[in-house]
């Protein structure tokens, strides 16, 4: 009764922590409720992002990316509005406005969000090509929603950093998964705090889905279940290949877990993906991952 009391003292704690990180630029708000217009002209969005400079720096800066290899280069956020399209447009700005408002006040130790960006982007990369070899869902909104699967870590290391960095070295050290070395640690994981943070920026609900159920894919709503295990899996691929476990790899690492047996189960094309020269293939991202980390997190 006394542990329980404990964990809910400590969830009230977290609730308190996301009311107090910055909310999502007001651009964003506005962007998003210009979305539910269906009148909604593409010169009214640009509009609206070039209220914010640095949103709108983001969104020339991506747009003329390796991500994207356009033949000429983008000069206006007018112009990437009506190359790139309403849905595009969305995802770049939400990704920018979510990093913009996690990005911690100077002189604030935090884990390492080089390298925790880093991931992400890995993440949206891998789901970016798996949506694109599986011929299914629109594979660049599945890259922004990849940016921002992880985002309740940022959480708990604002919430609590010292401890979370015993989180990580007890994960490491246990040969446990993050995600229970934080419930036993803080007493809840990054995957529901995610989702409380999603909810908080009344953001779509594919992107509550997305941070809620990456790690528990078969509880994810059906609606998104698809999307949900496109990202867990892609979180999974971008971490092996970042381990470099090459030449000596298991493919049963790739296919034991519960995202790609849903993918299986959904899709007939998983099958005939050979998976060990996909993951070969994700050398060639090195360049996009490292040009899209410096965007978000300079």
């Amino acid at each position: 009764e006394r542990d329980c009391t404990m964990i809910e003292d400590i969830t009230k704690k977290l609730e308190d922590v996301i009311d107090l990180l910055p909310p999502i630029p007001a651009v964003m708000t506005e962007l998003l409720q210009a979305l539910g217009d269906k009148d909604i002209e593409l010169r009214a969005l640009a509009s609206i992002i070039l209220k914010d400079p640095l949103m709108s720096m983001n969104v020339l800066k991506v747009a003329n990316s390796a991500f994207y290899r356009l033949p000429n280069k983008v000069a206006t956020v007018d112009h990437a509005v009506k190359l790139l399209g309403m849905k595009e447009i969305t995802g770049i700005c939400i990704a920018c406005g979510a990093y913009q408002s996690l990005k911690p006040p100077h002189n604030i130790e935090t884990f390492d969000l080089e390298d925790f960006w880093r991931h992400s982007v890995a993440t949206g990369v891998v789901s970016r090509r798996l949506c694109q070899e599986l011929e299914i869902l629109d594979h660049n909104v599945l890259y922004f929603l990849g940016l921002l699967h992880d985002v309740g870590k940022v959480v708990l290391d604002r919430f609590a950093h010292d401890m979370y960095k015993v989180v990580v070295r007890t994960a490491r050290d246990e040969n446990i998964t993050i995600q229970e070395a934080e419930k036993r640690l803080i007493g809840e994981s990054h995957d529901v705090v995610g989702g409380w943070l999603m909810e908080k920026w009344k953001l779509p609900w594919t992107f509550v889905d997305i941070a809620r159920y990456h790690h528990t894919v078969a509880e994810s709503p059906d609606d998104n279940k698809s999307a949900v295990a496109i990202i867990s899996f892609a979180d999974r691929l971008a971490w092996l290949h970042y381990l470099g476990l090459f030449p000596d790899f298991d493919v049963t690492l790739l296919t034991n877990n519960e995202a790609y047996s849903f993918l299986e189960g959904t899709s007939s094309t998983i099958a005939d993906i050979d998976l060990l020269k996909f993951m070969r293939d994700l050398d060639t991202t090195h360049e996009e991952i490292d040009e899209m980390t410096r965007i978000f997190h300079s």
